[in-house]
């Protein structure tokens, strides 16, 4: 059986199409092409919460511990620090600008935007946030109350 000259190139273009295709829906969905936003530092240090909406199921489930630990913590609010919440997913410039190697983790910054502390190896998971260290290198900082 004979193929037509030229029928291999043309069943060529159509998976190659297709495969572009995927890979542009995959980069749309995920946000490859979205602006990507400086964090917004008000002179005041701030805590950055690394987290994840999807990944395996015992990712999630220390993602989900560090979650829960990090809602019942008062301290930043009591001391007028700012936690912003960043999905490593949709925001992986963030994480490599700041070196983060894995989620959850927590990321002090300084006034100025610098990494005064960084928790984002050693993670257990029933506590996988060290915040009593946090607590330790937040007061460090000189942040007073509000």
């Amino acid at each position: 059986m004979e193929t037509k000259p030229g029928s291999r190139w043309r069943a060529l273009l159509v998976v190659a199409g297709l495969f572009v295709g995927v890979l542009a829906l995959k980069a749309v969905q995920d946000g490859w092409f979205a602006a990507r936003t400086p964090l917004e530092m008000d002179g005041q240090p701030a805590l950055v919460f690394f987290t994840l909406d999807r990944g395996c199921e015992c990712q999630m489930q220390v993602v989900r511990s560090a979650e829960a630990q990090l809602a019942d913590w008062k301290f930043p609010l009591a001391v007028g620090v700012d936690v912003i919440h960043v999905d490593s997913n949709r925001r992986p410039d963030l994480a490599q600008q700041l070196e983060v190697a894995r989620a959850p983790a927590l990321v002090l910054l300084d006034a100025w935007g610098n990494v005064v502390w960084k928790q984002d190896v050693g993670l257990s998971d029933e506590a996988p946030l060290d915040l009593a260290t946090a607590e330790t290198r937040i007061r460090e900082l000189g942040v007073n109350p509000p």
